[in-house]
């Protein structure tokens, strides 16, 4: 067999390409990776140089080039860095929220101090967090990545320790993406599907948030929060005249908080239009109710058979929720996504339960 001398040389060169630019990549992602660790060794942590390195290490982690050239080690070794972030803020606040129930005046002092700085962190570093964290559950290792660390747990602590809106959007979003199965199949990790890793942890994550929020079931504090929303919602419908009202989401929106199902995809794109002009800003809390919502139809859509469907809204039905899709049922809330997202809800509900019991009508079905 012969051999193309130039054939021979523009592959080789075709290759000493590719991996200057992994190696590339991964440096930068690294250098990144390392000005946000050295931000955190200060007493107090300085917030601006902190939020400064987080925003270049989201935007790093945002672009098409990072997706093209990820690397695993180096995905570990970013999702580290915000695992312990968010790990010492929900103590933290896990800390302030003992010292307002025995009524101290001042937050619980840990022996050793080191969550003590983390106390203050402004709400925007928090934002910027879990941004990175959702990012990085979309690359090609770091559905596993993120799921073996602590970070599902502490995103479902802070539903119980946090009402801010925005933060709750981006919570409910990145355990979204965990949950999500991708379109296409990653390399099997500990016998399971790298989709499949992103789910259970999230249910482990919320069995964890039950045991230590003292809850009676493991989705109250996500029902809780979304059923908050939806009342905040209503009221503001309710005030606000028709044609002030705020349109359903745009097609960014839509694209943000949407699983990968393109019919959804363009079921958003149709609703977005029902406005004509300028489409004024979503309402905070309308983008968490959305949020939350996308998130049971995720936990719910991950599970392959239609028993384990059921049995899973079973027990989301058993919480705040109920009463929630049946306040979405109300006529004000019929243009929003909110209302697309709980009709979804029973439309598949009604299809497990005809799948499980062909002779139930799934017109007798209500959630």
């Amino acid at each position: 067999m012969s051999y193309s001398v130039a054939s021979l040389t523009d592959s080789i060169a075709s290759s000493t390409q590719t991996l200057e630019l992994d190696s590339l990549q991964a440096h930068h992602t690294q250098a990144l990776v390392n000005i946000v660790s050295s931000c955190l060794y200060s007493t107090p942590i300085d917030a601006t140089a902190l939020k400064r390195s987080l925003v270049e290490l989201r935007r790093h982690l945002e672009s098409p080039r990072s997706f093209m050239y990820s690397h695993p080690a180096i995905e570990t070794s970013a999702v580290k860095v915000i695992e312990h972030i968010m790990l010492c803020w929900v103590c933290a606040r896990a800390a302030q929220a003992d010292a307002q129930n025995y009524r101290m005046e001042s937050m619980v002092k840990t022996i050793d101090g080191r969550f003590d700085k983390y106390a203050d962190l402004p709400k925007h570093i928090i934002y910027e967090a879990i941004q990175c964290a959702s990012y990085l559950a979309t690359m090609s290792a770091g559905t596993a990545a993120v799921a073996k660390t602590s970070l599902p747990t502490s995103l479902s602590l802070t539903l119980g320790f946090s009402d801010d809106p925005v933060v709750l959007t981006y919570a409910f979003r990145t355990l979204t993406k965990l949950c999500t199965k991708h379109s296409v199949k990653r390399a099997k990790a500990d016998g399971r599907w790298e989709s499949e890793m992103g789910v259970y942890a999230v249910l482990d994550a919320f069995t964890s948030a039950q045991t230590a929020l003292g809850l009676r079931n493991r989705f109250d504090a996500l029902a809780n929060a979304a059923f908050t929303f939806a009342a905040d919602s209503a009221a503001h419908l309710t005030s606000t005249p028709e044609q002030a009202r705020t349109p359903i989401l745009s097609q960014h929106e839509c694209s943000s908080v949407a699983s990968d199902s393109s019919s959804r995809r363009s079921s958003c794109q149709s609703l977005s239009f029902h406005h004509a002009g300028s489409i004024p800003s979503v309402r905070p809390e309308e983008r968490a109710l959305v949020s939350a919502l996308s998130l049971v139809n995720a936990l719910i859509s991950a599970h392959d058979k239609a028993e384990a469907r059921l049995r899973m809204r079973r027990e989301l039905l058993d919480t705040s929720l109920y009463q929630c899709i049946k306040l979405l049922e109300e006529p004000e809330f019929e243009p929003t996504m909110s209302s697309y997202e709980a009709r979804r809800f029973r439309r598949a509900y009604a299809s497990d339960i005809e799948a499980c019991d062909p002779q139930i009508s799934a017109t007798s079905i209500t959630a």
